[in-house]
């Protein structure tokens, strides 16, 4: 079974604390703390992968961790006992393959800490939970990627077990990091909507989805992106005087909800490929999931039996 996750915000029940803005994340307790009562809202709605909000600062990661090890311990029971698989997508600023070595340190540290964290929240289970990242060096780097790779070789087994990369819809294509997968063996996350945006291998889907799958090590469960691409436009409501504005779409921007032609596409792909489960990204979160579900029931039951 493939199982469907949502990021986040769960639309759906605006009460939950689940994430935070801009600026330095909340302490782990809160974050800790709004996952527990999201919890309780993944089971009654049958989801079993979550994207949570776990940023940790890298000043103080470790104590935190420390302070907070007894309610993440509490926590691990409720997540092992409903099956739940947990991801976080680590910061976008977050550069293991950067030139600056200080940014890299820290980037080092926050990996160690979301492990560390992970793991707990893992429950003693075998690794189950994810974090995504991106490359963090641009594509006229040429030595990000060796940088990448050296710095991920000198994370704890913990990390690394933990780790996969993301290639992008405007920097890394999915081939660039096949490319990595085979200097460091990285497990490589398949983004659909990327895929789409920069393809310059002109990958088909399906192998395209196969070759990302095959990264991942024997036992552990891929995880693989879906979105659909925003078309409308939005309308900016005019502030001080000022008239509304119509703004397009920006490219590669995620729609509110998935297009079932999307996730069908997809799923047919898949067959005979190694099992995965899905993140929907998208702007809906627990909303686009309960559509997406029943619109596929709806127009494929053959393909709707494979989700969970």
């Amino acid at each position: 079974m493939i199982r469907l996750g949502f990021a986040v915000r769960a639309v759906g029940r605006p009460e939950l604390a689940a994430g935070h803005g801009r600026g330095r994340p909340p302490h782990l307790s809160r974050a800790l703390a709004g996952l527990g009562d999201m919890l309780v809202y993944l089971s009654q709605i049958g989801a079993h992968f979550y994207r949570a909000a776990l940023d940790l600062a890298p000043g103080d990661a470790y104590a935190q961790l420390a302070a907070c090890a007894p309610q993440a311990d509490a926590l691990a029971e409720q997540v092992v006992a409903a099956g739940l698989r947990l991801g976080v997508h680590l910061p976008l600023g977050l550069a293991l393959g950067a030139p600056d070595e200080a940014s890299a340190a820290e980037a080092l540290t926050v990996v160690e800490a979301t492990a560390a964290l992970l793991e707990r929240l893992d429950g003693g289970r075998p690794p189950t939970s994810t974090m995504v990242a991106h490359l963090g060096a641009s594509p006229a780097d040429p030595l990000g990627p060796a940088r990448f790779a050296a710095r991920y070789m000198a994370l704890s087994e913990r990390a690394r077990r933990r780790l996969a990369v993301e290639h992008e819809g405007a920097g890394p294509s999915l081939g660039a990091l096949l490319a990595l997968h085979q200097r460091c063996g990285v497990p490589v996350v398949f983004d659909a909507l990327h895929w789409e945006q920069h393809n310059p291998e002109r990958l088909p889907l399906a192998l395209a989805l196969g070759l990302a799958l095959a990264t991942w090590p024997p036992g552990a469960r891929a995880e693989v992106h879906l979105s659909t691409h925003r078309s409308e436009a939005h309308l900016l409501p005019g502030k001080a005087g000022a008239a509304p504005r119509v703004l397009p779409p920006r490219p590669g921007q995620h729609a509110d909800f998935i297009a079932a032609g999307d996730l069908e596409r997809l799923l047919r792909a898949a067959r005979g490929l190694a099992p995965f489960d899905l993140m929907l990204e998208a702007k809906a979160g627990d909303l686009a999931l309960l559509r997406l579900r029943a619109e596929l029931a709806r127009r494929a039951p053959e393909l709707a039996a494979t989700l969970g």
